[in-house]
Order: structure tokens, then C-alpha cells, then sequence
């Protein structure tokens, strides 16, 4: 009797792991897998080891470093739950709003926008907040205000460190008063980025040597390689342990750039959006510029790019149409940004929170489950 119980039991439970059951190429402790996924109280309770047919992968979900807004939101105007909302419908459950260069008054009251919002929802994906600025050069600003650009004078670092929620921030080494800041910015726990810069090797390896393992949308906006000298795109590729964000959309950086990046580097860089509100929207104008498009390049009048349009997930699914490898892909748009910001990397695990992807042979987004539950 005690033995038919049992059997019926396990009947039972078979049966209801089957009810939440998700088959494909599972990526599991830094490889693919064909298996089966049974998800029990919003977590994994078993992966198992399967034949499946057809071309489908459950993966971590997407992390975004960069991203200023999307769909007519910014976060300039602090439209963190829209912009939030917008990005779970994407699979993206990390990423970090980003700020256009302002006054240090303005991106104070941002940051006490976020600590409300914060305090309201907090499973928000948003761990902080950055700019880009204000420390940084003007001959490389892009598409950044020239008006708020700032000197790194003792007063103004320590006005802008003392910005709660701000924690990472572009800067540019070759500026003089920069080796200050950095040691400042370090010791109140913030993340000082090498971006919009026209510095040479040596004001990198300056930074670099006080502790800067950063860089902003490598390798736009800074100056560009050499043979004589190899400035800051030179040592990007050369620091190894260096944390680069790349575009990977085709447009900030084309595919061969990309391939070059992956020989020389490995997979340990990761994909950034630089989505701007414009994206998705029709909005013609942003930060007190005119806008035009062409296809998916977003730039000004004078041909300056603005910003991006394509989200990592599509980014992930253009390198996948480009001959990446999934493996490839899952590290630079899913683990790397979160390992090096947080310490930790989403994974597909036994006992784990059950929030994954599920991709077609495309590399596309089809499912996306949070907790547990198909959000998508």
C-alpha cells in the first residue's frame, strides 16, 4: 500500500513539472546543454538532460550598461517605470540608466528621482545610476552638451561625488586635474569610465595604474589607433583586464571592428544599447538637437551619431546572423556586464530564481520567464 502511494506520488509530480516544462539548448555553467527545464514555486527545480528537436535556446537574461531611454521615454525626465517596463518586454533585467551631460543641480534632482522610485520598487533592474560626463573632453564630446562639460577643480568633484545614486561616470585622463578625481571617485566607491577623450597611451596608463578598469562605448568618441601612438582605442585592446562596453548594432562599430575586438580580447567585453529616446518614437528632436534618420542611424544635421536605436537583445540576434556563437553571444549581452558591476551572473541553474529566455534558431526572442512566471 505505502508502495502504491509512493508511485502515485511521483505520478503526480512528474506531472506537474510537466506542466511547466521548457525544452531547448539550455546554457548551463558556461555551455549548451539539450535539456529540459521544470520550473516548481518560481524556481528551477530540475534540468534534465534531453534529446530536442529543432533549434531553440534558454539562455540568462539580457543586461544593458548603457541605455539613456527608448519609445519617447528618457530618464532625463525620469521615466524610470515606463523605461523599466519597456525593457522586461525585451528579456533585459539589468540595466543602468544613463544620463546625458548636465548640471550637477540637475542630475542631483535625477538622483532624487531614482531614490523615490527605488523606494517604491525594489526588484527594480536598476541598480544606480551614470552620466556621461561631466569631466570630459571637448574636442571629443559627441553628441554631450559642451555647456556642462567641467573642470575636475576640487570643488566640482566633490559637488558631483557627492551625488547619492550617481555611481559610474565618463571621464577623460588627459585632462589635468583627472588623477585627483580618480583617486576621489575611487574612495567614495564610484566607477570612474575612460570615454569621450582624445588622451594618449600613457594618460590611460596613468588611470589605469590608480585603479580605472572601465571604458564608455569603446571605441566611439575617443582617439582612435596608431602605430606611433596607440592612445585610448589602443589601450583598450591592449589592458586586458579592462571592462569595454561595445555597440554592437553594425553602425557605432562594424562587424569586422567586432571580430577584431573578439580575436584580440576573447569574449569579455559586453554589448551596450545607447538607446535614446528617439528610439522607437518620433521624436526628431533630443538634448536641443534636431535628429535625422537613416534606417536604423540615428544622428544630427552634421553627421554626428546621437545615439543608438537597436536594444541588445536585437544586437544579439545581429551577431547571431553575422556567424557569432551563441556562446559568444550569451557572455558579452547576458553574464559580463553584470559580473563585473555586481559580481554575479544570471544563470540557468538547479535551485535558482526560474527568470531565463527562451530563443528561437534565430537567436530572437520568443518566451521570457520572470520567477517562474511567462511574462512573454
Amino acid at each position: 500500500m505505502l508502495l502504491l502511494f509512493k508511485v502515485v506520488e511521483f505520478f503526480i509530480e512528474v506531472k506537474n513539472l510537466g506542466r511547466n516544462c521548457i525544452r531547448g539548448n539550455i546554457w548551463r555553467e558556461g555551455k549548451f546543454i539539450e535539456g529540459e527545464i521544470h520550473i516548481e514555486e518560481g524556481r528551477i527545480k530540475l534540468i534534465a538532460k534531453t534529446e530536442v528537436s529543432g533549434k531553440k535556446y534558454i539562455i540568462p537574461s539580457f543586461s544593458d550598461p548603457h541605455i539613456h531611454g527608448g519609445w519617447g521615454y528618457s530618464f532625463q525626465n525620469g521615466d524610470f517605470l515606463e523605461l523599466e517596463k519597456k525593457l522586461r518586454e525585451l528579456g533585459v533585467l539589468f540595466a543602468i540608466p544613463t544620463l546625458m551631460n548636465t548640471s550637477i543641480k540637475k542630475l542631483r534632482e535625477i538622483s532624487e528621482l531614482f531614490e523615490r522610485y527605488r523606494g517604491k520598487k525594489p526588484d527594480t533592474i536598476f541598480p544606480f545610476l551614470r552620466v556621461e560626463g561631466p569631466f570630459i573632453s571637448k574636442e571629443k564630446k559627441g553628441f554631450q552638451d559642451e555647456n556642462f562639460v567641467l573642470e575636475p577643480t576640487d570643488k566640482n568633484v566633490r559637488e558631483f561625488l557627492s551625488i547619492s545614486h550617481l555611481k559610474l561616470f565618463t571621464f577623460a585622463p588627459e585632462i589635468k586635474g583627472s588623477d585627483r578625481l580618480v583617486d576621489l571617485a575611487l574612495r567614495a566607491g564610484k566607477i570612474p569610465s575612460i570615454g569621450h577623450s582624445n588622451g594618449k597611451f600613457k594618460d590611460v596608463q596613468r588611470a589605469y595604474n590608480s585603479g580605472v578598469r572601465h571604458f564608455t562605448h569603446f571605441p566611439n568618441a575617443i582617439r582612435g589607433l596608431h602605430h606611433r601612438e596607440i592612445g585610448v582605442a589602443g589601450a583598450g585592446l591592449l589592458l586586458n583586464d579592462v571592462h569595454l562596453e561595445v555597440i554592437g548594432d553594425m553602425i557605432h562599430c562594424s562587424k569586422e571592428f567586432l571580430k577584431l575586438l573578439l580575436k584580440v580580447r576573447g569574449p569579455e567585453f559586453s554589448l551596450a544599447s545607447d538607446l535614446i529616446p528617439s528610439a522607437f518614437s518620433e521624436l526628431k528632436e533630443w538634448n536641443g538637437k534636431k535628429l535625422i534618420r537613416r534606417g536604423e542611424r540615428i544622428e544630427t544635421e552634421e553627421g554626428i551619431l546621437a545615439g543608438g536605436s537597436s536594444p541588445v537583445s536585437r544586437q544579439a540576434a545581429l551577431l547571431f546572423e553575422g556567424g557569432f556563437s551563441p556562446r559568444v553571444i550569451v557572455k558579452i549581452a547576458c553574464l559580463n556586464a553584470r559580473k563585473f558591476f555586481s559580481g554575479k551572473e544570471p544563470s540557468v541553474n538547479e535551485g535558482k530564481e526560474a527568470s531565463f529566455l527562451v530563443l528561437n534558431k534565430k537567436f530572437e526572442v520568443t518566451s521570457i520567464y520572470y520567477r517562474g512566471k511567462k511574462i512573454k
